[in-house]
């Protein structure tokens, strides 16, 4: 059996001053079980009182919150440079609670080395999360909303910057189809495979830079469900391994059983190869620094 390699297409940080030699050990561990990039969402500062990040922050993230507001981006690059990690750690600017001037906001985390955009369509209450609707809670209009999520698809092809982007699209699939053929060229990926199998399937289908992850999945797919095993077949060269797990923390053994269930299937090695980190490669934009198995690859 090849050594397990693989990338993780879907982290969040949650960072904090005191998370910093937690952070570089649990990078470490996971470097020395196969990880070969890892994307990291984090968050710019944003001025909210601890009540407000409670309200939007689903129950498995609410542990982690801190009553204090810090400049995760700042953190992040400053520890990626410490501990020498520009080839492992990708940082995605999380902007899902920016109210104003977004555009100048990611242009700014751009040129301080983020390499991608994280955004979330929550328009109303959500009652797959149990959180409040952003707009709600930050006190915007749901009309001013959308026109910044929009502007964020703006600024992901303006400044070729892929996005990582969670929407239910059970409930809001028509919104995301009109938003992206004003921007059909923008590399997303949307995570747990838009709550809707058929939603998914359609958006691949319509728009060839669109990939998905199965991530808060992995119980389902442990079930050979026969739906779900004839999607990733089938759409095997748009699925990223995503785990959606939280580098804060202790995620390593979580990341790995993503990595294990797809390295275990059974399926072509090329197969396997693509959703463990090629695919993640495409959605980058980035080639990828070896074959791993040349005559299972494929172009």
């Amino acid at each position: 059996m090849e050594p397990l390699t693989f990338i993780d297409a879907h982290v969040h940080g949650f960072l904090t001053p005191t998370d910093e030699t937690h952070f570089a050990s649990t990078i470490h561990a996971l470097t020395t079980k196969g990880l070969e990039k890892i994307i990291i969402t984090v968050l710019p500062y944003h001025h909210f009182d601890y009540q407000t990040k409670r309200i939007l922050s689903p129950s498995h993230i609410q542990p982690v919150l801190s009553k204090d507001n810090f400049d995760e981006t700042a953190l992040l690059i400053q520890w990626i440079d410490k501990y020498q990690l520009q080839h492992t750690v990708i940082p995605f600017l999380d902007v899902r609670f920016i109210t104003e001037k977004v555009r100048d906001v990611i242009r700014s985390a751009k040129a301080q080395g983020c390499r991608g955009i994280k955004g979330a369509f929550i328009p109303e209450s959500d009652r797959v999360l149990n959180i409040q609707g952003i707009p709600q809670a930050l006190g915007i209009s749901p009309q001013h909303y959308r026109h910044l999520q929009r502007e964020i698809f703006s600024c992901a092809h303006e400044f070729t910057l892929p996005l990582l982007y969670h929407i239910n699209l059970s409930q809001y699939a028509e919104w995301l189809n009109s938003t992206l053929e004003h921007t059909p060229t923008v590399r997303v990926t949307i995570p747990h495979f838009g709550y809707s199998l058929r939603g998914i399937t359609d958006l691949l289908n319509r728009f060839e830079h669109t990939y998905t992850d199965p991530s808060f999945l992995l119980s389902l797919l442990r079930k050979n469900n026969q739906r779900y095993l004839n999607f990733i077949t089938s759409y095997s060269t748009r699925i990223l391994m995503g785990s959606d797990t939280i580098i804060t923390t202790n995620p390593v053994e979580e990341i790995i059983s993503y990595a294990r269930y797809f390295a275990h299937l059974t399926a072509p090695e090329a197969m396997k190869h693509a959703i463990l980190r090629n695919n993640t490669y495409r959605f980058l934009a980035l080639t990828p620094p070896y074959i791993l198995n040349p005559k299972h690859e494929t172009a």
